[in-house]
């Protein structure tokens, strides 16, 4: 083996030097690096532990996003319903603690209905009195206009009497005057 086919000829270094020149232009020279930030240029930007506390892609997932809310009501959509000051004519809570509310409704109903089923009851028993009544009320009106009638024939009877008692009171003195005299016997 000869030492000297190992060794580099002129050729070879000149064809490298070509290629290194190639090579070497690729990188950036110190003016290029000159337009660039230093570390001193970036003391004021955030760090990763800076960014930790914010939101990241992930945590806003669950937000709403401007598809969501389409179907949502806008401050149009709000201008139908009614504001505080609209609500000040109607009852308020302190207002209404003197009323029924809907548990006390429910009682109520239960007791209606008993109620109602009594009152069914007593109108029953209601029309037996009334049909009781009302043969009492026929006897009693056949009593008084029998008693109208007997007042009737009895004030007949006294015009009666009355119009002979004073021919009968005649007579007995009559009587009682012959009684006193002496009867002669013939």
């Amino acid at each position: 083996m000869n030492p000297l086919n190992s060794v580099a000829t002129k050729q070879d270094l000149n064809d490298l030097r070509d290629e290194l020149k190639l090579e070497f232009a690729k990188f950036a020279t110190k003016n290029d690096l000159k337009r660039f930030a230093t570390k001193d240029d970036l003391k004021n930007f955030a760090t990763k532990d800076d960014l930790k506390r914010f939101a990241t892609k992930d945590d806003l997932k669950n937000f709403a996003t401007k598809d969501d809310l389409k179907n949502s009501a806008t401050k149009d959509d709000l201008k139908a319903f009614a504001k505080k000051d609209d609500l000040k004519n109607f009852i308020t809570r302190d207002d209404a603690k003197d009323f029924a509310r809907k548990k006390d409704l429910d009682k109520l109903t239960a007791q209606v209905a008993v109620n109602t089923v009594e009152i069914v009851n007593i109108k029953s028993e209601l029309r037996g009195v009334h049909t009781k009544l009302d043969h009492i009320i026929e006897v009693l009106s056949d009593v008084v206009g029998d008693l109208k009638d007997n007042q009737i024939e009895r004030a007949a009877t006294n015009v009666t009497i009355d119009r002979h008692q004073s021919i009968l009171d005649n007579h007995e003195k009559r009587i009682s005057h012959l009684e006193q005299k002496p009867t002669r016997i013939r």
